[in-house]
């Protein structure tokens, strides 16, 4: 009863200020050794590979919506080392245009340490890499960050497990190492559309990096239907940038900072080797200023697991 009753205040927690905005999530919070940071069962070790196909919707600024259909694959190498490799595409609808495409490939390697001892340790590295440059136009006019399908830079992505039993802890960096995107978006290129003027300029875009702590416990990981609460902070490095239309580059006030989220992961699982899991996450501290267009008001998923 305890352990529902914990679950049931976190449950709460996460959709507590549901309308703020900002989850500001670049991909690192989904990468698949950083979600699943807690241990696995012992069923779960047997199995050298896994399939991941799911979908996720969620809604940004603007009431813009955004389709996520994704395909993710993790293979064992031995019993402390496994590569994944996830393809995302995406489709988004707005007041200013609707736009689809396959947005990043991202490619890690988790690598496990202290494997017999009661703390477990593991790291991760990878790579974001797009498939565009953040570079969609509508009737010849690049279209602001919310409607592009990646954020068109290439991300080294850095992290540290530390898992005990139920509980798991995540520290992680995800760095551009392109900094720059090819996005061009300027309100003033819009003179005939004055809802343009509502998003934040990005024309060259420059974004700094994020540094990523999640904490998680898993309830109920032997049952059937599994429980797993985490608080997710995303603290953005620095203030982003772009070019006016004199060519000088100008910083965007406020758009570094702290974005909190508090996300649950429900799992069915069918059987030793399939499970349904379905994830819900809301912020409830937020950037003041996100040009980036990754302000999600709600983020929902729902994917099929397949491992043998």
């Amino acid at each position: 009863m305890k352990k529902w009753a914990l679950a049931a205040m976190v449950l709460s927690i996460a959709y507590t200020n549901s309308s703020a905005q900002g989850c500001s999530d670049a991909g690192v919070c989904t990468i698949h050794s950083f979600k699943n940071n807690t241990e696995k069962t012992t069923e779960e070790d047997k199995n050298n590979n896994e399939v991941v196909a799911g979908f996720a919707f969620g809604k940004g600024e603007r009431s813009v919506s955004y389709y996520t259909p994704y395909i993710e694959y993790t293979r064992s190498l031995n019993e402390r080392t496994s590569v994944t490799g996830k393809i995302v595409y995406s489709a988004i609808s707005g007041e200013l245009a609707s736009t689809a495409g396959f947005g990043d490939l991202f490619l890690s390697v988790n690598h496990a340490f202290d494997v017999n001892r009661k703390w477990k340790r593991s790291f991760v590295a990878g790579l974001k890499i797009p498939f565009d440059e953040a570079d969609i136009v509508k009737d010849g006019i690049h279209l602001p960050m919310p409607y592009q399908t990646s954020l068109g830079t290439t991300d080294l992505i850095l992290g540290l497990n530390v898992a005990r039993n139920s509980f798991g802890a995540t520290l992680a960096l995800q760095q551009p190492l392109r900094k720059t995107n090819g996005n061009k978006f300027l309100p003033e290129d819009y003179p005939a559309e004055p809802l343009a003027y509502r998003y934040l300029p990005t024309n060259s875009f420059e974004r700094k990096g994020d540094v990523l702590l999640r904490l998680s416990y898993n309830f109920f990981e032997e049952k059937k239907i599994s429980l797993r609460p985490s608080l997710l902070s995303i603290y953005h490095l620095g203030d982003d940038s772009y070019l006016d239309r004199n060519k000088i580059r100008r910083e965007i006030d406020r758009s570094g900072g702290l974005t909190l989220n508090a996300n649950v992961f429900v799992d069915l699982h069918l059987s030793r080797t399939s499970a349904f899991e379905l994830s819900l996450g809301t912020p409830f501290v937020v950037r003041t200023n996100r040009p980036d267009g990754l302000t999600r008001s709600f983020v929902g998923s729902l994917e099929y697991k397949f491992s043998f």
